[in-house]
């Protein structure tokens, strides 16, 4: 893989080992940030689809990049089969809408789940960019600079969610949940945007995400 040894505004110098971040500079070279501010990036993928895993890669060799978790606004709701849902207006309001604005300073709130109660504001300081991995993210209401999309097959999504899932003590709760709910939405979602064709860079989330590229 060739060095990507140039510089441009907000993204770091990455050597020649540098796999999937050195795509990603790559394709943010030379491009200005749709807010004004910092280039936004955004990690999307089914559930269980590795998302997390990816932007915690990116926002460890990115330097200067702070990272955002969808899954810290996931809050209870009353629902006979699944137990929560992301809490739209709050992310919007504390992440969304200063991502918008090129706004530095985010005040991440999280959801205490287990404790069935907001957490402590954790602030968030955006200083060369910024990832954020959700759940359709594509179609979140920012101009992102980058969308990346990691591609799972719905049965190995399955099988970490119920593995995630169903260590608390939720059982087949969990799987109807899935089977039932999450997954019909998400494969529907899919089928209608192609989120695959709107994403600038598509990643295998079964293989390690560095030495992909």
């Amino acid at each position: 893989m060739p060095s990507h040894s140039r510089k441009c505004d907000g993204i770091p110098d990455l050597g020649p080992d540098d796999g999937v971040v050195g795509r990603v500079e790559e394709l943010l070279h030379g491009v200005r940030p749709r807010n004004g501010a910092y280039p936004t990036v955004v990690v999307d993928g089914r559930g269980g689809s590795g998302k997390t895993t990816l932007a915690g890669v990116l926002g460890q060799r990115l330097d200067g990049y702070a990272v955002v978790h969808g899954d810290d606004y996931f809050e209870p709701h009353d629902h006979p089969v699944t137990w929560g849902d992301f809490a739209e207006e709050r992310f919007d309001a504390d992440v969304l809408a200063r991502l918008r604005a090129g706004d530095p300073d985010l005040p991440v709130q999280p959801f205490d789940f287990p404790n069935r109660r907001l957490g402590d504001v954790r602030p968030v300081r955006v200083d060369r960019g910024v990832v954020v991995e959700r759940w359709f993210g594509c179609d979140l209401d920012v101009p992102w600079d980058l969308r990346i999309w990691v591609e799972t097959p719905p049965e190995v999504c399955l099988e970490r969610g119920l593995g995630r899932d169903g260590g608390i003590a939720l059982g087949e709760r969990a799987r109807l949940a899935w089977t039932t709910v999450w997954q019909p939405r998400e494969e529907a979602w899919i089928a209608e945007r192609r989120p695959q064709e709107l994403a600038d860079l598509v990643l295998d989330g079964t293989r390690p995400f560095e030495p992909q590229l």
